[in-house]
């Protein structure tokens, strides 16, 4: 397979397809798509996209398959990078209802405490942008240095917390009625990515790509106190609903690793398809995001043995239950699409269009 390489002035190299990290195409820093390349050039981003497997009318064929499916109370806030907006979708009448223009790549969404209110990292624009989503519109903005990414928010407190890419640190922003105000910075392994607090706010975690490992942080001191081993480059890294595992999906091992938060080790590992992305849980099971299978892992998280793999789109990265936790919903960067997974029947019950290369990096459903 022939690649051109096109190097551009970013100092320092981000992770090529399949490995994460705030890019808009399918090659960190090459163009056009090349997965087999590992060189680290600098990037800036003007990438190309992946290859679609059979595109709008692969998505119409499965809508049209698939309308009959049980309606959903509830909306999907996708981070359309390529498209640079941010769209409410409907999961009952599968219809897009607003896409917001978020200009600067916008990949890793979460949301307020009262769902009231989404934050978006911006990695191209260098910050964070507030969208009220009652009014469906950006509301407020802040500029942050060096490459936002990953995000989340604390759910007793509200603040909210800003991986950045290139600083090994973590930012510290606090909500107010103009915004976001940053407080402070913490430190973390290289590269930091997917961000989880724990239910009772107490505790943040950072999943280090570069430094195959997660940084355990107390909130109240913002200091780490454990620095957590685990695969290679893990990246999304999501929380059991009683917050003490934590589970990080690792890239270039093809594995997760399960991570006792309290003992501050890690337990075990399964095995997943290639490149997996993000982890969801729902009906007692794990679901894993594997970019290069076009798959979905589905595993026990008790057991950590695998259980299937569901066939989904092109390149599926973000991924998260519904608040009854009986649809498993995956955006597909190569189709964009939505894919709706039943979990207890392990089949795909719904697809979606979306605008250009839904990410969904986080947390993405209200």
């Amino acid at each position: 397979m022939r690649c051109s390489l096109r190097l551009t002035g970013r100092l320092l190299p981000l992770p090529f397809a399949g490995e994460g990290g705030p890019r808009r195409g399918s090659g960190e820093g090459l163009a056009p798509h090349c997965p087999e390349a590992s060189l680290p050039f600098p990037a800036s981003h003007p990438r190309g996209t992946l290859p679609r497997r059979g595109g709008r009318a692969f998505i119409a064929l499965a809508y049209l398959l698939t309308s009959g499916a049980p309606a959903l109370a509830q909306e999907a806030l996708v981070t359309a990078q390529l498209g640079n907006a941010v769209e409410i979708i409907d999961l009952a009448s599968k219809t897009i209802l607003q896409s917001i223009p978020v200009p600067g790549a916008p990949a890793g969404i979460a949301v307020s405490p009262d769902r009231k209110t989404a934050y978006v990292t911006r990695p191209e624009g260098h910050g964070v942008s507030v969208i009220d989503l009652d009014a469906r519109r950006v509301s407020a903005s802040l500029d942050l240095p060096g490459g936002p990414l990953g995000i989340g928010v604390n759910p007793k407190s509200g603040e909210v917390y800003v991986a950045d890419w290139y600083g090994a640190r973590v930012f510290v922003l606090r909500p107010n009625a103009g915004g976001l105000t940053l407080e402070g910075e913490i430190a973390t392994g290289k590269s930091p990515s997917g961000i989880a607090v724990t239910p009772d706010g107490a505790t943040l975690l950072v999943a280090n790509r570069e430094s195959d490992s997660v940084s355990i942080i107390d909130v109240g001191s913002r200091r780490e106190t454990r620095q957590v081993s685990v695969g290679q480059h893990p990246f999304g890294l999501t929380l059991s609903a009683d917050g003490r595992y934590a589970y990080t999906a690792n890239v270039v091992s093809n594995d997760v690793s399960a991570i006792d938060v309290a003992a501050g080790r890690e337990t075990g590992r399964v095995t997943t398809g290639q490149r997996p992305y993000v982890i969801a849980f729902a009906a007692g099971k794990g679901f894993v995001t594997d970019q290069y299978s076009n798959t979905v892992t589905v595993f026990d998280p008790a057991s950590l043995k695998k259980v299937a793999a569901i066939d989904v789109g092109d390149h599926p990265e973000g991924i998260a239950a519904t608040r009854d936790g009986k649809t498993i919903v995956v955006a597909n960067w190569g189709d964009n699409a939505l894919s709706l997974i039943d979990p207890s029947s392990l089949t795909v019950t719904g697809t979606i269009a979306t605008g250009d290369g839904p990410r969904a990096f986080g947390d993405f459903l209200r």
